[in-house]
């Protein structure tokens, strides 16, 4: 029975016209994002040796692909059981000798489907265009591509099954899309904007620098000298713990956002060079000697938090779905 209702809700999300308008539009912003990126590498003059690589174009697609494929997700599932309220077939399925967990799996698992289908085509057409706009994809790159759009499609997921948990629990479709949105858009806009500010509040003042020498140094008395030096030292060492502190807040409260978290997750899945958020001017300037490159697994271990966080609400969010129809009153 599971089977025959995932079939059916799969059927119905591919062949509406919701689903191709929605993919299309999401399909039509990728694209646009990496004509920009690479414009504006080009515009810039950067160009690194042996040309760019997918993980320069990737970086600047994933806020967009968040974005879109976030309300994407949400659009496929807001109404997955208040269609069913609001069209009095609840009452009737329900009359049939089905399960209450039947119908829920079988329309998570429909709607898991079809988002499948949808990021997998996202994935073939962006690498087409990767591709057609002169970025060489070896295999490595390719490997990297496809373990990247696998967590595109845990952040969709993701979004789909919180749309699902809303429509459980209101009573009309409106509503749960209302609901959907307002957390969607607290999870990835909001926490962003706040961020900073709590950091700065929390941490307090950036430590200042001593005052300017009034005088050129050959002129400076050796104790002169020392007491400045001493001065720098002790700004250093303060600038570095306060900016250690102001990141670890920052940091804290990003990991309540899933989109911070795949961003996180994209930077180190795409780029072998990344290590450190230091690694980053290193991956993207030239330099004398080239940066150790990470395999796959090393680059998933460098994010196994953000990996936790994005997976952890991932399943409280079907685990909402789930056990909130269950346990409703059907009316």
């Amino acid at each position: 029975m599971i089977g025959i209702i995932a079939e059916k809700e799969f059927r119905d999300y591919i062949t509406g016209r919701r689903f191709i308008l929605l993919l299309g539009f999401l399909l039509i912003v990728t694209l646009l994002s990496i004509i920009q990126v690479k414009d504006s590498m080009t515009t810039w003059g950067y160009n690194p040796p042996g040309g760019l690589k997918i993980y320069n174009i990737m970086w600047g697609v994933t806020h967009y692909m968040s974005l879109v494929g976030g309300i994407f997700a949400i659009a496929l599932g807001f109404d997955a059981i208040t269609k069913e309220k609001e069209g009095q077939t609840l009452k009737v399925l329900m009359s049939h000798p089905v399960y209450r967990d039947q119908i829920i799996l079988g329309k998570l698992i429909g709607g898991a489907l079809a988002l499948g289908i949808a990021v997998i085509v996202t994935a073939v057409i962006t690498l087409g265009i990767v591709m057609s706009v002169g970025i060489t994809v070896d295999k490595t790159s390719a490997i990297r591509f496809l373990v990247y759009f696998f967590f595109v499609y845990l952040y969709l997921l993701l979004f789909f099954a919180m749309a699902v948990a809303f429509s459980v629990f209101s009573r009309t479709s409106g509503n749960a899309l209302m609901w959907a949105l307002i957390l969607f858009l607290t999870v990835t806009i909001i926490f962003s904007t706040i961020a900073p500010i709590i950091a700065h509040h929390i941490a307090g003042e950036a430590p200042k620098p001593p005052e300017q020498l009034s005088q050129q140094v050959s002129n400076m008395s050796f104790e002169e000298m020392k007491e400045y030096e001493k001065k720098m030292k002790e700004y250093e060492n303060k600038s570095k713990e306060w900016q250690k502190k102001y990141y670890k807040i920052m940091e804290t409260i990003s990991d309540f956002s899933p989109e911070a978290a795949l961003e996180q997750i994209s930077m180190y899945v795409m780029n072998p060079y990344m290590r450190s958020p230091e690694d980053i001017i290193s991956s993207v300037q030239p330099e004398r000697q080239k940066p150790k490159e990470y395999s796959i697994s090393e680059s998933l271990s460098f994010v196994k938090k953000e990996i936790t966080f994005l997976i952890a609400y991932l399943v409280v969010s079907f685990v909402v779905a789930y056990f909130g129809f269950v346990k409703a009153e059907i009316r």
